[in-house]
Formats: structure tokens, C-alpha cells, sequence
């Protein structure tokens, strides 16, 4: 058979000349050796890379790489999404830029990743019960304190005539002085003790309205009488003790 046509080739071909005693060349058979990066039996076909590294096929001399592997020779291990743009691919794995994370560099990351005291939402703590703040460092209030002050380390620090947890009620002034109870924001006294803050000593029966109280004892007007002014003088009576008996007697 005559010699093959190569194209990407360097035929043999033994000459008659070269090598006495050959066959002659017409009835030799041909052999392609090809350049480098085409095989088959007229070089006309082109060869992968490295085979494509067992991780994919050959197509035109191109690798299709199988899922999880990329690269011209399927060498390299693949990141989920190419890392979304976001991070680098080492051995399979991305290495995320600041601010986000995930296997594919999808999410969003939390300052300080909540603290270990919520959950990061999109970017954002969710924060537990208890714990305020971007990074839910921050220990909260009840109610907030209803505007009505100051959360410091967990607790209220009320606003002037607010008191209470939460500074939800009301305060009294000098918190009735401890002789009292704090009823929104007006003392109710306990016995013996009078006032808007409960400072001063009651009188008895209130000096029966016939008195002023000084000091816990009643100094009764004019012909009122008693410790707790509820008598009148010998000789008159009425609510304020200015009807003189006689007068009755005699109109």
C-alpha cells in the first residue's frame, strides 16, 4: 500500500537506498507520528491536556470538565457559584471577602456574629430576648422604658416623676417618704402621717374641720375644743361652734 497522508505529521518511510535490503517503499505500510497535541491515525485529531486530569472529557481538544472540577486539564477543584463573586477558590473552598460567608459567599455577615445572642438576618442581628444593639452586645430594657428614660447596662434610669422597672408609673414626690404608697403619682399615706408626701404627722380626725394641724396636734379655732376639735365651749354648739345656746332660748 502506498505511504498514508498525514496531515500534523512526519511520515516514515524507509528509502530502498537508505537501508539495502528493504522492501521496497510502495509495498510498505505508512506510520503517522504526530505533532505534539493531535493523536489518531492521520493526526487529526486534537488531544486534552493532561487527559483532562480523569475529571472530564475531550471534545475538539477541549476538556468538559465533570461538576466540581475546572481549569483547562480539570485539575481544579471548583467553588459552589464561583464563590458569587465574592471570595477566592482554595482546593474547592472559598475564602470569603469581608462581609459575607457561606459555602458560596452568599450570605451576609453579622457584626461580631450577634454575640452568640441572636440570629444574623440578611446582614443583621436578630437579637435574643434580653440583648439589644447591632451586635446584640448591649443587655435591654423592659418595655424600653417607655421613652420615659435611660437603658444603662439593663436597667431604667427613669426621667424625673417616673419611677418603676419599666418607668411606667408615675413617681411621688420623695417617694411619700416611706410612710405611704405611691398610687399614680399621689401618696396615700399610711395612718397618723398626712401630706403630699407624707411628711407630716396627722391630727386626729383631721382637727374635726374646726382646726389647723401643726405637728400631729390640732390647734382648734375660736370655741372649739378637744384634741381632736370635734367639741364645742359651754354655751355653744353648730358646725363651727359660733351658735350660742342662749340665742336658741331667747330669739
Amino acid at each position: 500500500a502506498p505511504p498514508c497522508c498525514c496531515s500534523r505529521m512526519q511520515l516514515f518511510s524507509l528509502r530502498l537506498s537508505a537501508i539495502p535490503g528493504t522492501p521496497n517503499p510502495s509495498q510498505l505500510n505508512g506510520q503517522c507520528v504526530c505533532d505534539p497535541g493531535f493523536t489518531g491515525s492521520d493526526c487529526s485529531e486534537a488531544l486534552c491536556p493532561r487527559n483532562c486530569s480523569q475529571h472530564g472529557r475531550c471534545v475538539n481538544g477541549a476538556c468538559v470538565c465533570k461538576s466540581g472540577f475546572s481549569g483547562p486539564d480539570c485539575a481544579v477543584k471548583a467553588c459552589p457559584k464561583n464563590c458569587s463573586n465574592r471570595g477566592r477558590c482554595v482546593n474547592g473552598k472559598c475564602m470569603c471577602d469581608t462581609g459575607f460567608t457561606g459555602a458560596a459567599c452568599i450570605a451576609r455577615t453579622c457584626p461580631g456574629s450577634c454575640n452568640k445572642r441572636g440570629r444574623c438576618v440578611n446582614g443583621k442581628c436578630v437579637c435574643e430576648t434580653g440583648f439589644t444593639g447591632p451586635d446584640c452586645s448591649e443587655r435591654s430594657c423592659p418595655g424600653n422604658c417607655n421613652n420615659r428614660g435611660r437603658c444603662v447596662n439593663g436597667q431604667c434610669e427613669c426621667d424625673s416623676g417616673f419611677t418603676g422597672v419599666d418607668c411606667l408609673s408615675k413617681s411621688c414626690p420623695a417617694n411619700c417618704n416611706n410612710r405611704g404608697q405611691c398610687v399614680d403619682g399621689q401618696c396615700v399615706c399610711d395612718e397618723d402621717y398626712a401630706g403630699p408626701d407624707c411628711s407630716t404627722k396627722a391630727c386626729p380626725k383631721d382637727c374635726s374641720g374646726r382646726g389647723l394641724c401643726v405637728d400631729g396636734q390640732c390647734v382648734c379655732w375660736r370655741r372649739a375644743t378637744g384634741p381632736d376639735c370635734g367639741q364645742c365651749e359651754d354655751g355653744f354648739t353648730g358646725g363651727d361652734c359660733s351658735i350660742g345656746e342662749w340665742s336658741r332660748t331667747f330669739p
